[in-house]
């Protein structure tokens, strides 16, 4: 009995379901790929860890593989290269991170679709396919709004003094920080975004404190002005995907209606839909 794999890969983790004959009968989480920042070793033991807990007489005859930096080529390229070798005789498609929401949430219209997670992208969706996506800078350049860039926008304030004492002392309490510390993991340590990103739950927590509120707030708006610039006359709804974008939801439609941009659905992963997705398709 062949079965469909389907896997959805951000910079924080990687989710794969197991379809047969339309029923979901294995899933897994492991850690997140993104071929712009992961090393193919990094990759490749992330399929093991999957191909390790697949029931031996499994066999998968279709991979569709959503992830984080494959909207270049180059990069899908070698995802589906590194795909194949532990899935050989598997039909392997490899799309964008941004291409799962387009298929959970879009529900075959015209939008505007957004990841707003570890990272941020957008692009414009005609209901068929991405007709036009915003550049992706990544957490140096871009990424406004993202969970990176909220860590980047608390500890740039920390360490300026600007934060308040009080929220400054909980931080350094709860995450064990000083000056010397942030300096040396963002500047000595591999993966600075990874802990910038670790100090979102830190923001969402303390959203009830004004400055709190206000620097989430301004991230946000600043993710729709940068994003929407991008698709300049094209007043379209946004489907939003990602863990910022659903543990900040309320700040994000503030910030949205503030920007003037309409937010249709906002969910955490598009794993589910996607499922029911590809359930219509069978």
């Amino acid at each position: 009995m062949s079965s469909h794999l389907l896997i959805d890969a951000g910079a924080t983790k990687t989710a794969f379901t197991l379809l047969t004959e339309g029923a979901v009968t294995l899933q897994h989480v492991d850690r997140g790929i993104n071929p712009n920042y992961c090393t193919e070793t990094d990759i490749l033991q992330v399929f093991a860890g999957f191909v390790a807990i697949c029931p031996r007489e499994t066999t998968i005859a279709a991979i569709d593989y959503y992830g984080a930096g494959c909207m270049a080529p180059r990069n899908a390229a070698l995802m589906g290269e590194l795909i194949s070798r532990f899935f050989p005789n598997a039909s392997i498609q490899v799309y964008s991170d941004l291409m799962a929401v387009c298929h959970a949430l879009s529900r075959g219209t015209r939008s505007i679709v957004a990841i707003l997670g570890t990272g941020a992208a957008s692009c414009f969706f005609d209901g068929t396919s991405i007709v036009r996506s915003a550049p992706s800078l990544g957490y140096m350049l871009g990424d406004e709004g993202s969970g990176t860039f909220l860590g980047k926008q608390l500890l740039t304030a920390y360490l300026r003094g600007t934060l308040p004492a009080e929220l400054a002392s909980d931080l350094e309490r709860s995450h064990e920080l000083s000056r010397d510390k942030v300096i040396h993991r963002l500047y000595r340590e591999p993966e600075p975004n990874r802990m910038m990103a670790s100090l979102a739950p830190f923001v969402q927590q303390h959203l009830g404190h004004p400055f709190m509120h206000g620097l989430a707030l301004e991230a946000f708006r600043t993710f729709f002005a940068t994003q929407k610039s991008c698709f300049q006359g094209e007043d379209l709804p946004w489907q939003l995907s990602g863990s910022v974008a659903y543990h900040f939801q309320d700040v994000v439609r503030e910030a949205a209606v503030m920007e003037e941009c309409r937010v249709d659905d906002i969910v955490d992963a598009p794993m589910d839909k996607l499922i029911d997705y590809y359930k219509k398709l069978s």
